[in-house]
């Protein structure tokens, strides 16, 4: 008697073990047997998250700062800060020598030049992706634009004798660039005469195998009161640098500088704010933007808050002349994708799968 209890007592426990098990597993993993394809489908948990907020809760719980966006809403962006110039130097020896207008829109010194060529080595040796150089219309952006990202010096004995186009920054034309006689290259730059204390003599840069280059007021240096970041006319622009579309930059006298107005900080944010939406709406995905520290430091510093200390402080700390960092800008709001749609961006790297190896659908 006791024997055949114990007998049921071990059947009963395994019957509600297994009845447990089935439960917990039919709990965790739900599946679907169809006779006719002989195929297992994994039905989703009847316990996940199905509500997107919900979802969006957790995440935030587990991973707060982890994003994730479609690659094709994703920029890299190499944001540049001009080599010296000749007010970087008179500046340091006393603040207001900005104010001289024996600086005005000043060009690089010698050393700035080296500078923008160092970086230019540096790009090379990294093999830097650049599809569009934006650079700020004056002259030492400029200047380090084109020693940076152009092509080699051009000199009269040069022997390239085929001439190309480069495409214009609006992304729906091409501008024959100018050429000096039927055997020379294109040119970002011609060549420049010295003048003693305000500019560096130097050869005409080529605009051989190089990304396009498009110049654009809004990144242009903080506005008002230095003669140094008064741009000059556009037609000057155009005829040193043939190879830069200037399409962007209206009218041709700078309008936007005043002798007795500097744009406050919250002014120069809102300007790049609005630069960079310009910027996620092109249809480029690695950009070169060359720049001024001041518009660098206080657009950056709108981005970063909630990030780790040392994000933060390699985010916001000063530019030095000719410091390249690279960030990563991403724009996943109905605006970007129309605009994306618009230009017809696609993601070359994604495959749609689907199929068997029959073409049949699963």
């Amino acid at each position: 008697m006791l024997r055949s209890c114990a007998k049921l007592k071990r059947s009963t426990s395994t019957v509600n073990f297994n009845k447990v098990f089935c439960y917990k597993f039919i709990r965790c993993k739900a599946t679907t047997i169809s006779a006719h394809h002989n195929t297992v489908t994994e039905m989703p948990p009847t316990n996940s998250v199905a509500d997107p907020e919900d979802a969006e809760t957790l995440r935030k719980s587990v991973c707060p700062r982890l994003s994730l966006v479609p690659v094709r809403y994703t920029k890299t962006i190499h944001f540049v800060r001009h080599g010296q110039g000749f007010h970087n130097v008179a500046g340091h020896i006393n603040h207001d020598n900005y104010k001289l207008w024996d600086y005005a829109d000043a060009h690089l010194t010698a050393l700035g030049w080296e500078q923008a060529k160092n970086l230019g080595r540096h790009v090379a040796a990294v093999k830097l992706p650049v599809d569009l150089v934006v650079v700020a219309p004056l002259q030492r952006a400029l200047e380090t634009a084109v020693a940076a990202f152009g092509g080699h010096n051009y000199s009269s004995s040069s022997s390239n004798n085929s001439s190309t186009e480069n495409s214009t920054g609006t992304g729906n034309q091409s501008s024959t660039v100018s050429t000096v006689g039927d055997s020379a290259p294109p040119l970002l730059m011609m060549a420049q005469e010295g003048l003693s204390g305000k500019r560096v003599a130097h050869a005409g840069i080529s605009c051989r195998g190089c990304p396009p280059f498009i110049a654009h007021e809004m990144c242009r240096e903080h506005i008002g009161v230095h003669p140094c970041d008064r741009r000059s006319a556009v037609s000057v622009y155009k005829q040193r640098f043939p190879g830069v579309d200037f399409s962007l930059v209206a009218p041709e006298e700078d309008v936007l500088w005043t002798a007795d107005h500097r744009e406050t900080k919250d002014e120069i944010r809102r300007r790049g704010l609005t630069f960079l939406k310009w910027i996620a709406a092109r249809p480029e995905r690695h950009i070169a933007v060359v720049t001024h520290s001041s518009f660098l430091h206080f657009t950056l510093s709108c981005f970063g808050q909630g990030a780790a200390e040392a994000v933060q402080g390699e985010m916001h700390k000063w530019y030095d002349n000719c410091e390249m960092r690279s960030l990563a800008l991403t724009d996943d709001s109905d605006v970007a994708v129309a605009a994306q749609a618009a230009a017809g961006v696609r993601d070359e790297w994604h495959f749609a799968g689907g199929l068997h190896a029959s073409g049949r659908p699963h």
